[in-house]
Formats: structure tokens, sequence, C-alpha cells
């Protein structure tokens, strides 16, 4: 039956080559500008390597110190104390990593084997708990260990495309690098991120006892670190927020004469991935402009389509009148009218699909481009890795395929509703 139909479909558009042109051209177009705009939010918020588990991932990152008064007094990140004395003994915490946020874009030095040539790369400064919030897969060596970290032995990770450049293979444990002037030693090596996966991003991983300046802020409140959580289920989420607002209403009793803190309620990962830095996450705002934008995908299109199906629904009124004469009833030439225009609106959409994937395969670091203004997802001497398994998926799928079928409904039901209304003998007259 379906191939009756795609023959039926096949030899109209053969037969009108221009008609069939443009409405594939004018399908594909806004596909591709629709699903650009779905599979960037998808990159952001979907489980992709190494944040395979981003629907189960919290974190706390803005925390602010108001003084008796009321005025603001400093505000940041969370501060070493709040990570060791709050956060790490959490029993509702499940997996936690402290990542040093503050003022660590690309700020080191990479020092070359030839003693001249100088690399600007992105570290990230953590625990060794990091390697397991995050899904990181080691193609040598293991994290950086407690000790390590406790000690500040000037060890790191290094990602696999770092590990090439310095050494020529990713089998390079024990091997040593200087950076920023001083020698670290190899303890892993993991595959490449993206630089789409913000939170756990890096070129190299260092522990955060490395950090210039570490230990110099020993009081709960506002400093340098975001403190990432790997919890079970939501229960577990739930009950981490409200330990987390317990904490901080009981400092708040206890310190009511000298200060206050405000501190983020844990959000989760895929929802900060959506702004930058510390600004507040609006998601039902950012809900209706993508919304409005992507129904404007809808409508533009869909009122066009309809002006040329309906131009063409004339010229098969004789053809729909013929077969009304000889006993169809109108529901089944209805149907048959919307079933040839959904396999033509499928055929534009999957060549829409087709050019969606082509344009961020080869194209992402220009379209990108245009939505991460704050170039927050633009590393400097890396070029941004878009794998084919972060843009297929069945959600995307099936996004593609109620567009189709949103576009299909719109522009050829209203047109074809209207034709079958004619009169018979006035659809046969047209055979003049």
């Amino acid at each position: 039956m379906i191939k009756s139909y795609w023959k039926q479909t096949w030899a109209l558009l053969w037969q009108n080559k221009l008609f069939g042109g443009l409405y594939l051209i004018g399908t594909a177009l806004p596909v591709t500008m629709t699903m650009i705009v779905v599979m960037y939010f998808h990159l952001l918020t979907a489980p992709v390597y190494p944040e395979l588990n981003r629907d189960r991932l919290y974190e706390v990152r803005a925390v602010k110190t108001y003084n008796a008064d009321g005025v603001l007094t400093s505000g940041g990140y969370c501060s070493e104390a709040m990570v060791h004395q709050w956060f790490y003994p959490l029993r509702s915490a499940g997996k936690v990593t402290a990542i040093y946020t503050y003022n660590r874009n690309l700020n080191d030095w990479l020092q070359l084997a030839d003693g001249k040539s100088e690399l600007k790369v992105h570290t990230k400064y953590t625990d060794p708990n990091f390697f397991r919030v995050f899904d990181f897969d080691f193609v040598a060596g293991a994290p950086f260990s407690w000790s390590d970290l406790e000690s500040a032995r000037p060890c790191g990770v290094l990602s696999a495309s770092m590990a090439r450049r310095l050494f020529g293979t990713e089998q390079a444990v024990g091997k040593r690098f200087t950076m920023n002037y001083m020698d670290y030693t190899v303890t892993g090596v993991v595959r490449d991120a993206s630089s789409l996966t913000p939170t756990s991003f890096a070129q190299i991983w260092l522990p955060y006892t490395h950090v210039p300046g570490y230990g110099n802020y020993q009081e709960i409140g506002s400093g340098g670190f975001t403190t990432v959580f790997r919890v079970q289920d939501k229960k577990q989420a739930r009950q981490l927020q409200a330990d987390v607002r317990d904490l901080v209403r009981r400092y708040n009793v206890l310190h009511a004469d000298e200060k206050r803190l405000d501190v983020d309620c844990p959000m989760p990962v895929w929802k900060r991935n959506l702004v930058p830095g510390n600004m507040e996450v609006d998601l039902p705002a950012m809900i209706r402009f993508w919304g409005g934008l992507l129904l404007a995908f809808l409508i533009v299109p869909a009122v066009n389509l309809g002006g040329m199906i309906s131009g063409r629904m004339d010229t098969r009124l004789p053809e729909l009148g013929i077969s009304r004469a000889f006993g169809a009833e109108r529901g089944y030439l209805l149907r048959r009218v919307v079933r040839e225009n959904l396999l033509m609106t499928l055929a534009g959409g999957l060549l829409g699909l087709v050019l969606s994937w082509m344009l961020l395969g080869w194209g992402h670091d220009w379209i990108i481009g245009l939505f991460d203004t704050y170039g927050l997802m633009q590393v400097e001497n890396e070029e941004m890795l878009v794998t084919p398994a972060m843009l297929f998926s069945p959600v995307l799928f099936l996004a593609a395929f109620l567009f189709c079928l949103l576009l299909n409904l719109a522009s050829a039901l209203i047109p074809a509703w209207r034709a079958l209304r004619v009169p018979i003998v006035q659809a046969l007259y047209e055979k003049k």
C-alpha cells in the first residue's frame, strides 16, 4: 500500500518538476533551521560523553554573602571551607566533586619540547572524584589519587589529543610535561571530550591544590569552586536540595548578628549549561523565546506551502471530480491527498535533516558560534569536537517526524478540504 502511494506521489512530482522542487526546498529549509536549533539544545542538555548521566548531575555554584544590614559584601562560587565542611561529608550528596572555576579561562601555558614554543591550554583543577562523577574513558593509566591531591603532587590527566601532541602517543603514563614552568607527571589519559560539555571539558586535569592561593579562604562563604553532585535518582536529588537549604538556614541562624549567606539550591547541570557564569536560569522565558521561534519556522513555510498546494489543487479538480463521480467518498479523497503531501513532506524533511547534520558536522564552529555569544564553548588551539553519536538520537528523529507531520497538516489539510467541497459538476467543468 505504502509503495503504491509513493509511486503515485513520485509520478505527480515528475509531472510537475517545478512544483516538486519548490515543495521539497520549502520543506527542507524550515526543517534544517528547526533541527539546528533542536540539535544545539540537545547537545547542551542530553546525555553525551562524558556527561552520560546529565539527568543525575546537580551543582552548586553561586554564593552571595551579606552583612548584618543586608548589604552584599561578596559574591562568587563556593569557598574551600564549604566544599570540605559541608558538601564532601553530606550523606545525601552521592558522589561529590569540586572544580575550581573562578578565573580559570585558558590562563595556563604549556611549554613545548623545543624549549621555545608555548601553547595556551584549557585546564581544570579538580579532585579524584571528578572521574567518578563524570564518565570518562581512560585509554591509559588512572586518575590522580587523594594523596596526590592532599600533598599537591605535580601530576595530572591528559586528553588523548593532548597526549598525542606532546608525546606522539596516547600511552603517556609516567611521562613528564612542563606547564607554567613546573614539571608534571602524567597519571592517566582519557578519550577526548567536547567543549560542548563545558562542566567536564578540559585538555588537562590537575589537582586543585595547585591553584595559586589555595588554602587562603577557610571561611564558609564565596570562593572559587563549583561543586557537582551525582545522585542516584530524583528522590535523592530532592533530599540533597533540602539538606543544602537546611545547612544554609542553620548557618544564617548561628551568624545572624554578623552576616547572611545566599546559596544556590543544587541545580541540574543541563540547566546551568543554558546560561553563562552565575546568571540566573529563566527556563520559562527561554522556552517562550525559542518555542516562538520554532513556531515561526512552522507557520511561515506552512502558509507558503499551503498557497502552492491550493494552486495545485485547482489543477486537480477534474481528477477529483471524476473520482467522486465514480463513487469515491470525500473522506477517502481527503486522506489520499493528505497522504500524498505527507510523503512529499517526509521526503523534504529527510532532506532537511541530512542538511542539518551536514551543517553541524562540517560547519559546527560557525553555527554554534552564532548561539554561543559569550564564547564559552570556543577553545583556542582545539577544534570543537562533534561526533555522530552526539547528533543521532531517537529524540531528534521524533522531533523531525513531528515537525514534518505538523507542517503537512497545516499546509495540506485546508486546501484539500476546500477543493473537495467544490460540486462534482463544477469540478468536471474545469476539464474543459
